[in-house]
């Protein structure tokens, strides 16, 4: 079988799985919806994943469980659930981001991760503000903020603080305690299921246990210490959202 003939055989095969899938009550259901939303969004993050490091194959056949999943999220609710039954963005909202899966597909599709790349990134920040403006927070939302927080803190990475100037140590204390904070508390909120997973407290030990570190290097006004720390806690930010996000 072609790759090609392959890869359309296993996206109709995807499709038939979640076709089989009875919609009935399930748009009435908060917990229904984030539960489809979950596999939908396992896809994506693999799909960004793949895309990001220019692997546009690999991303073409994630994006085919997603595009599979979000179809099943279209048609099961049309009617949004309780939590979200008052926002008059949604079914515009479900659309766009339908049609922003159909552009990455066609940009994988034709070798182009970066075009890929660019289709799905806004999604990720979509769907938060969807639940933003609804009210509703879920642990996706925690990795998120403890993303965001690491985000500005690697600021640092390329810009060492430096220590002869109060202003600098400041902004990076005040961006690490943000960082360790956000990291506790998605461990301590963590849903039982990935509270459990080895990997996943293998993560957070490892990055409070580096990330308290930079409080030394603070100390000792130690500019390659803050750096080196960084580099090393950045992957595992990036592994974080990647399977547990």
């Amino acid at each position: 079988m072609s790759r090609r003939l392959e890869h359309v055989f296993r996206a109709f095969l995807i499709t038939i799985v979640f076709a089989s899938s009875a919609p009935v009550k399930a748009a009435e259901s908060t917990k229904a919806f984030h539960d489809a939303l979950a596999t939908a969004y396992g896809h994506y993050r693999e799909s960004v994943f793949y895309a990001e490091r220019g692997n546009a194959m690999s991303a073409a056949f994630e994006l085919d469980g997603l595009m599979a999943a979000w179809a099943n999220i279209s048609t099961t609710f049309g009617t949004p659930p309780d939590a979200y039954s008052k926002d008059g963005q949604w079914l515009t909202t479900l659309k766009d981001i339908g049609r922003r899966i159909g552009t990455a597909q066609k940009s994988a599709a034709e070798g182009q991760a970066e075009d890929t790349l660019s289709a799905l990134t806004p999604i990720r920040r979509i769907l938060s503000d969807l639940r933003r403006r609804n009210g509703v927070v879920i642990f996706s939302d925690c990795i998120d903020t403890a993303n965001a927080a690491f985000k500005k803190l690697f600021h640092f990475r390329r810009q060492p603080p430096d220590f002869s100037k109060p202003e600098q140590v400041k902004d990076l204390g005040g961006r690490l305690k943000s960082v360790i904070t956000s990291y506790q508390r998605c461990r301590d909120t963590a849903p039982p299921k990935i509270a459990a997973d080895a990997q996943f407290q293998r993560l957070m030990k490892d990055s409070l246990f580096y990330l308290d570190r930079i409080w030394l290097a603070i100390e000792e006004k130690n500019q390659l210490n803050v750096v080196n720390i960084l580099r090393r806690v950045v992957s595992s930010d990036k592994i974080l959202w990647l399977r547990f996000g």
